[in-house]
């Protein structure tokens, strides 16, 4: 019951201090300028950058890909037969 009280003020208090008007907000003071944007005349361009090279796969994605084919090869076998 206390829990069920204690959820109530709680949400009673929030709107209560919405409806107030007044510039209480906590966390306005964190955000502060955190969202403005800022420019920056630095950047690579892409037309003079040497192309990617190529990624081998490594052995955890090939063990995965041939155990998924050796999965999916014994249930096309069951189904097969």
């Amino acid at each position: 019951m206390k829990a069920q009280y204690s959820g109530l003020l709680f949400i009673v208090s929030f709107t209560i201090q919405a409806q107030t008007g007044k510039d209480l907000n906590p966390f306005d003071k964190v955000f502060q300028g955190m969202f403005n944007y800022e420019d920056t005349s630095w950047y690579i361009p892409e037309t003079g950058s040497p192309p990617a090279p190529p990624v081998p796969l490594d052995g955890g994605l090939t063990a995965l890909l041939l155990g998924g084919d050796a999965a999916g090869y014994r249930q096309y076998k069951k189904r097969k037969v």
